[in-house]
């Protein structure tokens, strides 16, 4: 079983219905909580019907998939257009906005994940991120600056995991500085990655 946000739409009608009732979906979570919130709920917000909520959204657990690649969309769009510095700093800099993004809406950043650990948790979930890190991390391998030998599909799992860890505990410790321990943590598991050597 996996959640998977739902497909781009191509239908400009569509898109704003959707974007209408992510953005219901995103107010009633903060105002009244994820688990609080019902569907009908959301498409009274979005002033549209329940069923045509539902043929955007099948499952209450699918916006917080949304939720997740939006940011990653955000942050992939931002590494891009960063001046040009070598892919490990890239790679770096995708989780630095990915932190910025979570802290910048807390209450809405809590309710998204206690919505996505209640739709799905991280037992069953593959993670959005390794879509777009898996290919940073091979780029960095082919241009020498990760050695031959390390698994990419390891590498890129334990950078993802050290996020999702990141923000499960600044969820349950409000105030606490997601930021500095998603640099540091991303930087140790980066170091321990570039200073791999053949045979090692």
């Amino acid at each position: 079983m996996a959640l998977e946000p739902p497909l781009p739409l191509t239908n400009p009608r569509a898109v704003r219905t959707r974007r209408a009732l992510y953005d219901a979906a995103a107010r009633l979570f903060v105002e009244q909580g994820y688990e609080d919130t019902t569907m009908a709920e959301i498409a009274a917000a979005a002033g549209t019907s329940r069923r045509t909520a539902f043929n955007h959204f099948p499952n209450k657990g699918d916006i917080p998939m949304v939720w997740v690649r939006q940011m990653a969309d955000r942050a992939l769009g931002e590494i891009a257009d960063a001046p040009c510095g070598d892919v490990v700093d890239r790679i770096h800099g995708y989780f630095r906005v990915i932190s910025r993004s979570v802290e910048a809406e807390p209450e809405l950043s809590r309710q998204m994940m206690l919505g996505w650990t209640a739709a799905l948790g991280p037992a069953l979930y593959e993670s959005q991120l390794l879509a777009d890190v898996t290919p940073l991390l091979q780029q960095a391998q082919d241009d020498g600056q990760i050695p031959r030998d390390v698994d990419i599909a390891v590498a890129a799992r334990a950078l993802s995991d050290v996020l999702q860890g990141a923000v499960f505990r600044w969820v349950r410790e409000p105030g606490t500085d997601l930021g500095d321990r998603v640099d540091s943590a991303i930087a140790l598991v980066l170091r321990a990655v570039a200073a791999q050597t053949p045979g090692s």
